[in-house]
C-alpha cells in the first residue's frame, strides 16, 4: 500500500455518548407520565374543591335568603296582629290614641321586638296618631300587608311594615305601621365566617335606575349604599346582583365589585324587590389547592429521581454492546481492517456488528485500488482546468470574477492587460478599490459601483453605451469600456458575480469621427441650403417672370426638398449639440397650465388639417415647473408630428396630465399605425426608425424620438410609451417639479 495513504485515523470526540441520550430519553418520558399525572391530579383536586365551594355559597345564599324572609314573614304577622286589635280603630277615631301606641311599642320592647315607631293612618292617608320614630310617610296606602325598605343620606334605616285596619265588618278602615330597626338583621346577614376573610353577603337594590349595593362589611349602623352604575349596564356586564334583580338566579365564578376573581351564588328576594349575593374571593377559596400542589410537586421530584435511577440501569446494559461496537469501528484505518465479530445479542446490535464486518473487508479491497484512482482523477482534473484557463485567457475581453462580497478571485490575460495591473495584485482585493468607473467626459463617478449593484439586485447589469463608460487603469490612464456584469446564482443562493468587459476605444474614435463628420457636413451644407432657399423663393414671389405650370410645379417640388435637407440639416446639428454637450437648458419658472394649453391648441389645429379628433385633459389650477420652456416644446414638437404623419384620417389623439407632489406626467396618446413588439427597444435609438413607420412616411430622419429622449435626459426627466402595432401609441413625459441639482453633464448653449 502506498505510504501517503497511511495516514492516521482521526479522532472523533463523541459529544454525547448513546448511554446519556437513552438515560434523558427515559428520564424524559418518566418526567412526562410524573407531571401528566401530577397535573390531571391537582385539577381534578381543585376542580372537586370549587364544587364545595359552590355548594356551600349555594347554601349560605338560600340560608340568608330564608332568614331575610322568615324575618319579614314574622314582622308582617306581628304587625298584622296588631292591626286586628280593636284599639287600633279606637285610635283611628282618637280615643286615646296616643297612650294606646306608647302602650303597643312598651310591649314590642318588652319582647325584644326591634321595633322604632309606630304610626296609624286613616284610609285616606290622613296620619291619626303615632310615637317613637315611624320614617317616613307612605306615598300610597294599599289594603294588604307590605315591606317597605326605609333609605337616608346614611343608607339604609331600617324598614316600615303596614297592615290594614279593618272593621267589624271587614271594611278596610286604615293602615298601622311599625318600623322596625335593621340593625338585627343585618347582624344575622353578617354571619359568614365559615367562609373565611374575604366572604361577603351583598344586597341590592334599583335606587332611580342604579344599583346600589349594601355590602355586609360596611359597620354595624352604618350601612351606605355603594353605587356602581345603572343595572342595565350592571345587567350587560354579568354582575350578579343586577341578574338578581332581574328574577334569576345562579351559581358561578364572576368578578365583583372592587374586580375581584370571586366565586358567588345569588338570587332575588320575593318579599322586596332586591336581590342578594354572597361571594368569596377565588384565591382564597382555592388556598388549599397550594398544599396540594406542594405534595404533588415534592412525589413527582421523587418519582422523577427513582426514575433516573431506573432508566440509567436499563440503559447502560441496553447501550454496553452498541459502544463496543463503537469501540471497534473506531481503530479501522489503513493497514489495520481488521474486523471480528464478537457481539451475540440475537437483536439489531449483533445484526450491526456482522454488517461492521463485512463493510470493513469490502472497504480493505476498495481502498487498495483508491490511489490509482485518485491519481487518474487528479490528472483528469488538472487537465481540464488548464483547458478552461487557456479558454479565458485566450479571450480578447477582459474577464472577472468576484465572489458575493465583490472580492476579486479570478482574472483572465485580457483584464489584467487592459488594467495594466498583475495577478498578484488584483486577486483577493475588493472589485471597488481596483476597479474604478467614470462616466461620460470621465467626470461621472458612479454612486454605486456597478459589480455591487448587479451583487445587491441579483440581476444582470450592462452598461448604457451612451455612458461612454470608461476604467481607470493601474498607470492612471483611462480606457474606454463596455461591460456587463451577470450575477452567479444557484437555486436561491447567490455566490458572486462575472464582469466582462470590452475595449472600446476603436468604436469611440469611430463614433466620434462620425459625430465630427455629421457636424461639419451639416455645418457646411446649412449656407448652400440657405442661398438655394433664397433664390427659389426669390423665383417663385416675381410675379413678373412668366412660368408654366409644369415650371411651378417644379419649383415648388424643388423648395420642398430644399426644405426637407434643411431641416434635416438642422436636426442633425441639433443632435450633434446634445451628444456633445453644447447645451445647458434655460431653467425658469414656468405656468405649466397655460404651457399645457398652448400644446393643446397647437395640437388641435395640427390635428384638426389632418381630419383627427382632439380631446384635451388639463389642470384646473395653476401649476408651476422649474424647466426650459423651449427645450421641452422640441420635445413635443417631435411628439407631435410623430402623432400627425402616423395617424390616420379620422383618428383621435388625446393629451392629458396628472400631478403630485413631485413629479408632473404629460401623455400624449393616438390611435395611428403602432409600433411593432420588435423594432420597441431601439425605438429610442439614432437614426432609427420602425418597419411600419419607413412605408407611411419616407421622408423622415429616425432622430426625433432620439433627440428628445436626450433633452428630456438633460431636464432631469424621462420619456416611455407603450404601443401595439395598428392599435396606435402612448407617449409619456416624467417632469421634476424642481430639478435637483445641475444637469447630469455640463452642456453650452
Amino acid at each position: 500500500m502506498p505510504a501517503q495513504l497511511h495516514h492516521p485515523t482521526p479522532q472523533v470526540s463523541v459529544r454525547r455518548s448513546i448511554l446519556t441520550k437513552a438515560v434523558w430519553q427515559q428520564v424524559i418520558f418518566a418526567t412526562c407520565i410524573v407531571c401528566t399525572l401530577s397535573v390531571i391530579a391537582f385539577l381534578i383536586a381543585r376542580a372537586a374543591l370549587e364544587q364545595r365551594v359552590l355548594a356551600q355559597l349555594s347554601s349560605i345564599v338560600a340560608a340568608k335568603e330564608d332568614l331575610i324572609e322568615q324575618v319579614f314573614r314574622d314582622d308582617r304577622e306581628r304587625t298584622a296582629l296588631l292591626a286586628s286589635r280593636s284599639e287600633m280603630q279606637q285610635v283611628l277615631l282618637g280615643i286615646s290614641s296616643q297612650a294606646t301606641l306608647q302602650h303597643v311599642l312598651v310591649q314590642l320592647h318588652e319582647e325584644n321586638i326591634p321595633a322604632e315607631g309606630i304610626a296609624v293612618w286613616n284610609r285616606a292617608g290622613v296620619l291619626a296618631a303615632s310615637v317613637g320614630d315611624p320614617g317616613e310617610v307612605p306615598t300610597v296606602f294599599v289594603p294588604r300587608s307590605t315591606v317597605i325598605p326605609q333609605f337616608t343620606l346614611r343608607g339604609w334605616n331600617g324598614y316600615l311594615v303596614l297592615s290594614p285596619i279593618r272593621s267589624s265588618a271587614g271594611e278596610w278602615v286604615g293602615t298601622i305601621g311599625v318600623r322596625y330597626d335593621e340593625s338585627p338583621l343585618l347582624a344575622a346577614l353578617r354571619s359568614v365566617s365559615s367562609l373565611g376573610e374575604t366572604g361577603e353577603v351583598l344586597l341590592g337594590r334599583e335606587e332611580d335606575h342604579v344599583l346600589a349595593l349594601f355590602v355586609h362589611r360596611s359597620p354595624l349602623g352604618t350601612v351606605s349604599p355603594l353605587l356602581v352604575g345603572t343595572v342595565e349596564e350592571q345587567y350587560a356586564f354579568g354582575s350578579p346582583i343586577a341578574q338578581a334583580l332581574h328574577g334569576e338566579e345562579g351559581l358561578r365564578r364572576a368578578e365583583d365589585y372592587q374586580g375581584h376573581d370571586v366565586y358567588v351564588a345569588y338570587r332575588s328576594l320575593s318579599s322586596v324587590p332586591w336581590g342578594l349575593a354572597v361571594k368569596v374571593d377565588r384565591a382564597e377559596a382555592l388556598q388549599g389547592t397550594a398544599t396540594l400542589a406542594s405534595f404533588l410537586a415534592a412525589a413527582g421530584v421523587f418519582l422523577a429521581l427513582a426514575a433516573s435511577v431506573i432508566a440509567y440501569i436499563l440503559a447502560q446494559r441496553l447501550t454496553a454492546p452498541v459502544i463496543h461496537v463503537s469501540k471497534k469501528v473506531s481503530q479501522l484505518r489503513p493497514g489495520h481492517w481488521g474486523f471480528r465479530s464478537t457481539v451475540r445479542t440475537g437483536d439489531e446490535v449483533e445484526v450491526l456488528d456482522r454488517t461492521a464486518a463485512d463493510l470493513a473487508s469490502r472497504l480493505k479491497r476498495t481502498y487498495e485500488h483508491l490511489e490509482d484512482e485518485v491519481a487518474a482523477r487528479t490528472e483528469e482534473l488538472r487537465e481540464q482546468y488548464a483547458k478552461d484557463r487557456a479558454i479565458l485567457d485566450s479571450v480578447e475581453h477582459g474577464i472577472i470574477a468576484v465572489d458575493r462580497r465583490g472580492c476579486i478571485t479570478d482574472i483572465n490575460e485580457a483584464a489584467m492587460r487592459m488594467l495594466s495591473d498583475t495577478q498578484e495584485h488584483l486577486r483577493g482585493a475588493q472589485n471597488t478599490d481596483v476597479l474604478q468607473f467614470l462616466g461620460k467626459k470621465n467626470k461621472k463617478k458612479y454612486q454605486v459601483h456597478p459589480i455591487r449593484q448587479a451583487l445587491r439586485a441579483r440581476r444582470a447589469y450592462r452598461a448604457d453605451t451612451r455612458d461612454h463608460l470608461s476604467i481607470v487603469r493601474n498607470d492612471g490612464t483611462l480606457l474606454p469600456i463596455n461591460i456587463v456584469i451577470t450575477p452567479l446564482i444557484s437555486g436561491r443562493k447567490l455566490w458572486g458575480a462575472v464582469a466582462v468587459f470590452q475595449d472600446m476605444t476603436e468604436e469611440r474614435r469611430i463614433d466620434y469621427i462620425k459625430s465630427e463628420f455629421i457636424s461639419l457636413a451639416s455645418h457646411q451644407l446649412r449656407t448652400p441650403l440657405s442661398s438655394l432657399q433664397w433664390y427659389l423663393e426669390l423665383l417663385t414671389s416675381e410675379k413678373h417672370i412668366n412660368l408654366t405650370s409644369i415650371q411651378k410645379e417644379s419649383l415648388s417640388e424643388m423648395q420642398r426638398a430644399v426644405q426637407r435637407m434643411a431641416n434635416l440639416v438642422e436636426t442633425l446639428l441639433h443632435a450633434s449639440r446634445l451628444e456633445g454637450g453644447d447645451i445647458t437648458p434655460k431653467i425658469q419658472r414656468v405656468n405649466v397650465t397655460q404651457f399645457l394649453r398652448d400644446l393643446a391648441e397647437e395640437l388641435q389645429s395640427l390635428a384638426k388639417e389632418r381630419k383627427l379628433s382632439f380631446s384635451g385633459e388639463m389642470p384646473s389650477q395653476s401649476l408651476a415647473l422649474d424647466t426650459d420652456p423651449i427645450l421641452l416644446h422640441v420635445v413635443f414638437q417631435n411628439i407631435f408630428s410623430n402623432v400627425l404623419k402616423y395617424s390616420k384620417e379620422g383618428g383621435n389623439v388625446n393629451l392629458r396630465c396628472s400631478v403630485n407632489k413631485q413629479m408632473i406626467t404629460i401623455t400624449v396618446q393616438d390611435t395611428g399605425i403602432g409600433i411593432p413588439k420588435e423594432d420597441q427597444p431601439r425605438i429610442f435609438e439614432r437614426l432609427f426608425r420602425a418597419r411600419n413607420a419607413t412605408k407611411v412616411d419616407t421622408d423622415g430622419s429616425g432622430l426625433g424620438l432620439y433627440i428628445s429622449r436626450m433633452i428630456l435626459e438633460t431636464l432631469g426627466g424621462k420619456i416611455s410609451f407603450e404601443s401595439e402595432e395598428g392599435r396606435g401609441a402612448q407617449f409619456t413625459v416624467v417632469l421634476p417639479r424642481r430639478p435637483r441639482g445641475t444637469p447630469k453633464s455640463p452642456r453650452g448653449s
